[in-house]
């Protein structure tokens, strides 16, 4: 008994140590226990506290089966598996500062300097009209290529863009938000007006043949591909998920990914439509 609790008391020491490094995925073992005892999710603070205490716990509760009866020699064990326990805990911690050390969090936000100019285009819009990319010259683009088909990529990055216009406030006047279709065969006009205006009345939707899109895409360095099989019409299509931001006078000026921070993206787009 006494050595299983060491063995557990020194694998949780090490684990909680490593984890107050926010080494994340040491989390999602306990939260899940947690949330299938508790039935609600652990808040990520909660978790190295709560390993450390059952690592403590059982290096203690071995300790005093050692001890029991007392010697000398059962004493001087004792005193190894709390040493031990301790330098587990060392370890965890050294190694959770490596880890973060080594693995670094992806840029957010990419600029591009100098800014880049960029071609124009003319793609289909939801009226079945025409719009090129110099008619909203003047203007700040926001630019995503999705599909209305998209089961989370794309509804993510259109709230996204909702958000930041809603912060932009005015601002927002001066923006042109713009969701090109990278699956040409399923998104007509009509179904992608319906679906940019799901999440804003303003916001355009534009369409094209896959090869005249695709060229356009290659510009930003976007890629995209059907996973489409025979005729089916159910199908996902891979694709880049960036947003790309384009100043009044055409020029690419930077790119941001899913995960930046909304407030980040208003303040860098703000920058673009003072021309900073």
């Amino acid at each position: 008994m006494a050595s299983v609790l060491i063995g557990f008391g020194a694998v949780m020491s090490f684990l909680g140590a490593a984890y107050l490094q926010d080494v994340r995925l040491l989390a999602e073992a306990p939260a899940a226990f947690w949330a299938f005892i508790c039935g609600q999710p652990l808040a990520d603070a909660m978790i190295p506290p709560l390993i450390l205490i059952a690592g403590t716990a059982s290096a203690v509760t071995a300790s005093a089966l050692l001890l029991r009866p007392a010697s000398r020699l059962r004493a001087a064990v004792a005193s190894v598996v709390v040493l031990g326990t301790l330098a587990a805990a060392g370890s965890g911690y050294l190694f959770g500062a490596a880890n973060r050390a080594a693995v670094q969090t992806p840029q957010a936000i990419a600029y591009l300097t100098p800014p880049r100019p960029m071609p124009d285009f003319a793609l289909t819009n939801g009226d079945g009209g025409i719009t090129r990319l110099s008619d909203l010259r003047g203007k700040t683009v926001m630019l995503f290529f999705g599909y209305t088909h998209c089961p989370d990529i794309c509804p993510l990055a259109l709230s996204e863009m909702r958000k930041v216009k809603a912060a932009l406030g005015k601002d927002a006047e001066q923006v042109a938000f713009v969701f090109v279709s990278v699956d040409g065969t399923r998104d007509t006009p009509e179904a992608l007006r319906r679906y940019v205006r799901i999440f804003d009345p303003d916001f355009i939707g534009l369409t094209g043949p896959e090869s005249q899109v695709r060229l356009i895409a290659l510009e930003y360095g976007a890629h995209f591909r059907s996973n489409r099989v025979g005729s089916s019409m159910t199908y996902t299509v891979d694709h880049t998920a960036d947003t790309f931001v384009i100043d009044a006078q055409g020029r690419w000026r930077f790119a941001y990914g899913m995960n930046a921070p909304t407030e980040a993206v208003v303040r860098e787009v703000r920058k673009v439509i003072r021309g900073a």
